[in-house]
């Protein structure tokens, strides 16, 4: 069991340590410490009885040593089912009311603490009939929870099914071995959950470098993301203050050349081709300088169909040349809060995108503002030439285009949107399939379910 309690330690720290932030994580950090102190049970015993038969302990060095791996076999027992059910209810928190999600770590925390009161049994760590009354339904429900989650972006579907995987077989088992069997007189067949623990230990390593683990490779991802940002909108001021100083020189010697040139009229074209060249440069400068600022937000509570119908109408010239069919659901009654500017030009560059996307020929536009119990969202849809899968987890990454060949296309649009619903604490998810078009959902969480920052 040595090997399973250092596994299970070590998941637990990776899972705290690389994504502290996420709720979920931290509850699943705690089944695996609570799986971990089961297993140092384990061991301890190991050690008291190898020290036992060598004559290494005194009576009081073993009393003590029992008294820690029994805290070690309460934490193990009570814990697990405990911080199961949490970890379900946060990871799939839309599923649950606002008020039970806020609430149920506190009220099911209550039984593992009132088994603390009972007698300490003779000859077993726990009172297993006792125990078994509020631990199933709690790693039932839990299940549940877990299992219940869905996803629309194929990345997520993927991390989740991955997820399943470790966690669900290794807790189910964990379940037999520790809780049901006892309650028939099979005692210590826990000692077969090594087994399982090391099966679901080589598939979240596998995970964690390749598709990322509860969310801490794409924290990884959105960190690698930020220092991106951060180092462009550095580079981009410094860069924007060096240039514009020779593009003013530029425009004015230009000017004052243009003026002495007189009738020389081959002179006066040259000089024309500079002046509009340095304009040229000064514009692309300012443009990529202004994408890749930090983000300053203004947020109030706006409403999302508004914004929409303002960036329809301004791309509507656009879909009427191109023949493209443009057709809109708004939900008047969802609300977000946000910063309207910045979430108009997210909107407009999806927009851009969406019609870039589709051939001349015309393609259909599909626009929608839905309003739900868990949030608000914005889903643009197009019949485009889609995304090919090699290059969608790489679309908000910063001057990553597909647009190949087009003038004024930096490949920031994206990922000013997925910074902007970042910042906003909303989520930018992007599905597509090459050939049949690309779907981008702008999905602002519920007013009632989390407190704003302004930026």
């Amino acid at each position: 069991m040595l090997f399973v309690w250092i596994v299970l330690w070590l998941v637990s720290g990776l899972l705290l340590i690389a994504n502290r932030r996420n709720p979920a994580g931290r509850w699943l950090s705690l089944v695996a410490f609570c799986g971990g102190m089961g297993a140092l049970a384990s061991v301890l015993e190991g050690w008291i009885v190898g020290m036992l038969e060598r004559g290494d302990i005194y009576a009081a060095g073993e009393q003590t040593m029992r008294v820690i791996q029994r805290g070690c076999s309460w934490c193990s027992y009570y814990g697990l089912p405990y911080g199961f059910l949490c970890f379900g209810a946060s990871y799939n928190r839309d599923l649950l009311p606002a008020g039970i999600n806020r609430r149920i770590s506190v009220a099911a925390l209550a039984l593992p603490l009132g088994m603390l009161l009972l007698p300490i049994a003779d000859d077993y760590p726990v009172h297993y009939r006792l125990l078994a009354i509020w631990a199933l339904p709690y790693f039932t429900l839990g299940a549940l929870l877990l299992a219940a989650k869905r996803f629309i972006h194929p990345a997520e579907r993927r991390a989740h099914a991955l997820l399943l995987l470790a966690v669900l077989p290794v807790v189910l088992i964990a379940l037999t071995m520790n809780y049901v069997l006892p309650l028939f007189g099979l005692y210590r067949l826990w000692v077969y959950n090594v087994w399982p623990i090391g099966f679901a230990f080589v598939i979240f390593l596998f995970s964690l470098f390749n598709f990322g683990f509860l969310g801490v490779q794409l924290l990884i991802e959105k960190r690698q993301l930020d220092y991106s940002l951060r180092a462009i909108t550095s580079g981009t001021a410094m860069l924007n203050h060096a240039i514009k100083n020779d593009i003013g020189k530029i425009k004015l010697f230009a000017d004052k050349m243009t003026r002495e040139a007189g009738e020389q009229a081959e002179l006066r074209a040259d000089l024309s081709v500079v002046s509009t060249a340095a304009v040229h440069i000064e514009a692309m400068i300012r443009s990529v300088h202004e994408r890749t600022q930090e983000l300053r937000l203004q947020t109030q509570e706006v409403a999302l169909a508004g914004l929409v119908k303002s960036q329809l109408a301004a791309v509507a010239a656009q879909t009427a040349d191109k023949g493209i069919a443009v057709r809109s659901e708004l939900n008047e009654e969802a609300t977000a809060i946000a910063d309207p500017e910045q979430t108009k030009e997210a909107i407009h560059n999806v927009l851009q995108n969406a019609i870039d996307a589709m051939a001349a020929g015309g393609g259909v536009l599909t626009v929608a503002v839905l309003a739900g119990r868990h949030g608000s969202t914005i889903e643009i849809r197009d019949t485009g030439t889609g995304i090919e899968k090699a290059h969608l987890r790489k679309v908000t990454e910063p001057f990553f285009t597909t647009k190949r060949g087009k003038a004024m296309n930096f490949g920031l649009g994206l990922a000013y949107c997925y910074q902007l619903m970042s910042r906003q604490g909303g989520e930018l998810r992007i599905s597509s399939e090459p050939g049949s078009g690309t779907t981008v959902r702008f999905h602002f969480r519920n007013l009632r379910k989390r407190k704003y920052r302004l930026m």
